[in-house]
């Protein structure tokens, strides 16, 4: 166990700066779109979906300090009904593609969390967003894969390929720091 963690203490050391850069990149993002009432759409396969519904959860917490500043905020991910629907019934590869189709608008925010940054749904998301005007940002690991190329901001948590548990756990971990600097930002400011 000490192993695991020596090593996790390591990747957070060596992505210190980047990971400080990329919450100040995301908070803003999202706080942006309160500000033009505009939502934020989250995304991820897996553990990352699992992320993804728990920063939701996390983001809904700080709404219920009424601050009605911050957007509305989705895990997509979060209906397994419709998710497994749509990916069973039309495609898979284009789940979260068509699932912002019905939902997002030009303004809103896409989060895209990955470990490999090379699912074909994540990917498809991305480039149906940035048709659509929705900024993109990703949160990812080991080299960032196709979405660092894509996306309009990314947070890549460097680390070996494969190194999945790593990822993971820094990518939760930036997400709880994330909405403890969206609620200080907010409460000094009103």
């Amino acid at each position: 166990m000490s192993t695991y963690h020596d090593r996790l203490i390591d990747v957070v050391n060596s992505n210190r700066h980047r990971i400080d850069e990329g919450i100040d990149v995301l908070v803003e993002e999202i706080i942006s779109r309160g500000r033009h009432k505009r939502n934020v759409w989250l995304i991820g396969n897996g553990g990352s979906a699992s992320t993804a519904e728990h920063f939701e959860t996390d983001l809904a917490f700080i709404r219920h300090n009424n601050l009605r500043e911050l957007p509305a905020i989705t895990a997509i991910t979060s209906n397994s009904a419709l998710v497994t629907a749509t990916s069973n019934d039309i495609s898979y590869d284009d789940i979260f593609r068509i699932l912002l189709e019905r939902k997002a608008n030009e303004g809103d925010l896409l989060v895209v969390i990955s470990a490999s940054g090379n699912s074909k749904n994540l990917i498809n998301a991305i480039h149906y967003s940035k048709k659509l005007g929705i900024a993109t940002f990703s949160l990812l690991g080991f080299d960032g894969g196709k979405a660092k190329e894509i996306s309009d901001n990314s947070l890549v948590v460097l680390s070996n390929i494969g190194e999945y548990g790593i990822v993971e756990d820094i990518h939760l971990s930036i997400c709880h720091a994330t909405s403890a600097k969206i609620l200080s930002k907010l409460m000094s400011s009103s």
